[in-house]
C-alpha cells in the first residue's frame, strides 16, 4: 500500500512538473532566460579547478544538494549531515553507491566544503559534518544564477533572489529542493537525451559552451556552425582533450551534434 502511495505520490509530481515546464518553455522570453542562465554557470565554472572537481556532474551537483538538505533537516536525535546519512540516502535514492558518497565526503572535506561540526546526540561515531562558508557562496552564486534567470519567466522569482544570502530562507529553499529529489524527480524524467552530458565530467558545461558559442549575427542555441576548440575546452573545465573527443564523438553518434 505504501508502495503504490509513493508509485502515485512520483506519477503526480511528474505531471505537474511536466505541465510547468511546457508553461516555461512557451514563454517568449524562454530563450533569452536559458542563454542567461547558461552564460552566468559556464563563467562560474570556467578556470575554477576547485569547483570542477566537486560539482561538475549531475551525482556531484545532487549530492551538494543532499548535503545541505541534511544539515537542514536533523533526525529525532538532533542529527543532521553525517557520513552515514548521505551515504544510506545516495544509494536509496540511486544517486551513487555508498562507496562513491563516503569518497566525495572525503573530496568536499579536502577543498574546504565541509568540516567537522560539534558533536549531537548519544552516539559519538556519528559526529556530524557542517557546510563550510565556502560551500554555501558557491551554491548562492548557483542560486542567484538559475533564480535570476527564472525571474524572467516567473517575476516572482525576483523576491527569491533578493533573498537568496538570508540564511533562513536558504534552509527553506534547501528543504523544498531536497523533498523533491526525495518525492522522486529526476532530470532524466524531463530530458533524458541530456543525461550523456549529465553524467560526465564536466559534460553539461562542455554543452552549454557550446550552446553560447554563436559568432556575430547568430542566435541562441546556434543555427550556424560554430567552434569547438578540444584543448581550450578541457583547460577551461579540467579535463582531458581524450575525454572531450570522446564526449564529442559520443554525442554526434548519437545525433545530438553533426559535423559539418
Amino acid at each position: 500500500m505504501i508502495d503504490r502511495e509513493k508509485a502515485l505520490g512520483r506519477a503526480d509530481l511528474r505531471r505537474r512538473t511536466k505541465a510547468v515546464m511546457q508553461e516555461l518553455r512557451s514563454n517568449p522570453e524562454f530563450l533569452r532566460a536559458s542563454e542567461q542562465c547558461v552564460r552566468g554557470l559556464v563563467k562560474l565554472y570556467s578556470g575554477n579547478r576547485i569547483l570542477n572537481r566537486i560539482l561538475n556532474d549531475r551525482g556531484r551537483v545532487i549530492f551538494g544538494i543532499f548535503a545541505l538538505y541534511l544539515d537542514a533537516c536533523p533526525d529525532e536525535n538532533g542529527v543532521g549531515l553525517t557520513v552515514t546519512r548521505i551515504a544510506n540516502l545516495c544509494q536509496e535514492l540511486g544517486v551513487c553507491s555508498r562507496g562513491r558518497a563516503k569518497a566525495i565526503v572525503m573530496l568536499m572535506r579536502w577543498a574546504g566544503y565541509l568540516e567537522a561540526g560539534p558533536e549531537a546526540g548519544s552516539n559519538r561515531r556519528q559526529r556530524p559534518l557542517v557546510p563550510t562558508y565556502r560551500m554555501m557562496d558557491v551554491q548562492i552564486l548557483r542560486w542567484r544564477a538559475i533564480l535570476s534567470s527564472l525571474a524572467l519567466l516567473h517575476p516572482p522569482s525576483k523576491k527569491a533572489v533578493e533573498l537568496i544570502e538570508d540564511p533562513v530562507f536558504g534552509k527553506m529553499l534547501i528543504r523544498q529542493m531536497g523533498a523533491r529529489f526525495e518525492a522522486g524527480f529526476r532530470l532524466r524524467h524531463y530530458a533524458p537525451e541530456a543525461i550523456l552530458f549529465a553524467e560526465r565530467d564536466a559534460g553539461i558545461l562542455i554543452a552549454w559552451q557550446l550552446l553560447v558559442s554563436g559568432g556575430e549575427g547568430d542566435v541562441f542555441p546556434p543555427e550556424m556552425p560554430v567552434p569547438v576548440p578540444v584543448a581550450a575546452l578541457a583547460r577551461q573545465f579540467f579535463v582531458s582533450r581524450a575525454h572531450v573527443l570522446k564526449l564529442l564523438r559520443e554525442a554526434e553518434q548519437l545525433g545530438m551534434i553533426r559535423r559539418t
